[in-house]
């Protein structure tokens, strides 16, 4: 990758994204022309008590966390139980159908894999994400229709004492 200052770093974002649902199997979601992921941390702050003014002296992290906001093009049963907390049955004429927040967590692992010829390509894999009903399901409209779906992206633990929220990988795009 160029050092920075570089025009070469320009990028613009193209990319498919996958799902793993937990003991499941992993999934295109389709086009997604939106994908978010927003860091949150908790701080506290320390002041000194030494003078007429109490002066901030110190600031420590006590959480971290992070989500996952993706928007989806493609209506499908699988893609909509995933905003409306179903879990979606077929028919034995393939049919598919789901009850309305019938299940508490749908969990899992998500990849995006970088396809942008602008810039760098950036993988990301999320290896623990739990997702919840966001959003609103518009069955009328004049514009294309779409999904929104947000997951809470949990820290995973490994066996050697350490833990992260995942993985982002940059491949040069010469």
């Amino acid at each position: 990758m160029p050092a920075s200052p570089n025009p070469l770093n320009y990028f613009i974002g193209k990319g498919i994204i996958k799902f793993t649902p937990t003991g499941g199997v992993q999934r295109d979601l389709g086009n997604a022309p939106e994908i978010e992921i927003t860091p949150t941390i908790e701080k506290l702050d320390h002041f000194s008590s030494r003078s007429g003014v109490k002066k901030k002296d110190r600031t420590v992290v006590t959480e971290k966390g992070a989500t996952i906001r993706i928007v989806l093009d493609e209506v499908t049963a699988e893609n909509l139980a995933m905003q409306l907390m179903g879990e979606v049955s077929t028919s034995t004429d393939g049919t598919k159908s789901f009850r309305i927040m019938s299940v508490s967590e749908i969990t899992g692992r998500i990849d995006f894999t970088g396809t942008n010829d602008v810039g760098n390509k950036v993988d990301i894999e999320l290896p623990n994400v739990s997702f919840g009903p966001s959003g609103s399901f518009n069955p009328i409209s004049d514009e294309w229709g779409q999904i929104e779906i947000t997951g809470d992206i949990l820290a995973t633990e490994y066996t050697d004492g350490t833990s992260d929220f995942g993985l982002i990988t940059f491949t040069d795009a010469a």
